[in-house]
């Protein structure tokens, strides 16, 4: 790896701060909150389509941070990296954040090589327009959600790595999700647990796929070890802020690839520090995610 920073240069993007990572879980948390009030003062149907997609971008949030946390990057203290990885973000999404994260760092250790367990996912990229299309018509319509679902349910294994799933894995998430109907039902809105569940199943797996998209589609060289040519880095934009990135410095993979201890609120930083190195300078970068559609198909 040739990335342009001294050891010494890196140290101040490697410092952590429960201030800040605090700041995210809180947030995503009010947010999710705030989409169930709206929902519950204006009930209509335009707020509930809103109210869908709006969730399925919190829905991501809890994985970034689940994948944060998982690092033990997200937090200063361990303890709390684990708490929050346990209970407040990844059994929402019926996920064990130990289980993801062993199968997550074998990805970064075989990034650029046919050994990265994850290559599935964007190796047969750029695509069609309609071969696009139809992935994305799948995931909105449920049938990526649901067929994910059955499996994660009826074979016994988690979804990522299809290992056996962890002890109480199941049970710990449909425990969590039992406790945000059960507030939803003392306030009287039941219903609204609906929005939650239609959002996983629908607009959350259209993310995931742009997300997949956007890290490592269509990149200049998906089987090179550098990592600025087997991953990608945007701006978040708009759309990433309330759907695809919506926690601070996730649009920036590839400085995460490059150094996985730096936590995500410093990526962007680092990203501005790499780029007036000049790293990047024999790399196409998108400016934004239509951009990174633009690269993802012939």
């Amino acid at each position: 790896m040739n990335v342009p920073i001294s050891k010494e240069e890196l140290k101040p993007f490697l410092q952590r701060s429960d201030t800040k990572a605090l700041w995210i879980v809180s947030r995503t948390w009010l947010e999710i909150s705030g989409i169930f009030l709206i929902s519950a003062l204006l009930p209509h149907w335009s707020t509930y389509i809103a109210a869908i997609f709006l969730l399925a971008g919190r829905q991501q949030a809890l994985a970034a941070i689940m994948h944060e946390a998982g690092h033990k990057t997200l937090f200063a203290t361990r303890s709390y990296n684990n708490f929050v990885a346990k209970w407040l973000s990844s059994p929402f999404l019926l996920m064990d954040g130990e289980t993801y994260i062993k199968s997550h760092l074998k990805h970064h250790r075989n990034a650029g090589t046919d050994q990265d367990p994850d290559l599935k996912n964007y190796k047969d990229y750029p695509v069609s327009k309609k071969s696009l299309f139809r992935k994305f018509t799948r995931d909105f319509l449920g049938i990526t959600g649901l067929k994910a679902n059955l499996y994660l349910f009826l074979s016994g294994r988690d979804l990522l790595s299809r290992n056996k799933r962890t002890n109480y894995q199941l049970t710990r998430g449909l425990f969590v999700n039992g406790i945000m109907f059960a507030i939803l039902w003392a306030s009287g809105f039941p219903q609204l647990y609906a929005l939650w569940v239609i959002a996983y199943l629908t607009v959350y797996m259209a993310i995931i796929r742009m997300r997949q998209i956007a890290e490592h589609a269509g990149v200049k060289d998906l089987y090179h070890l550098e990592p600025k040519y087997n991953t990608r880095s945007i701006p978040r934009g708009l759309l990433g802020l309330l759907f695809v990135s919506p926690t601070d410095g996730l649009s920036y993979h590839c400085e995460h690839h490059a150094f996985m201890a730096v936590p995500t609120y410093n990526l962007k930083a680092l990203h501005k520090f790499l780029k007036v190195r000049g790293y990047y300078n024999d790399v196409e970068m998108a400016g934004n995610y239509f951009g990174v559609l633009k690269q993802a198909v012939k």
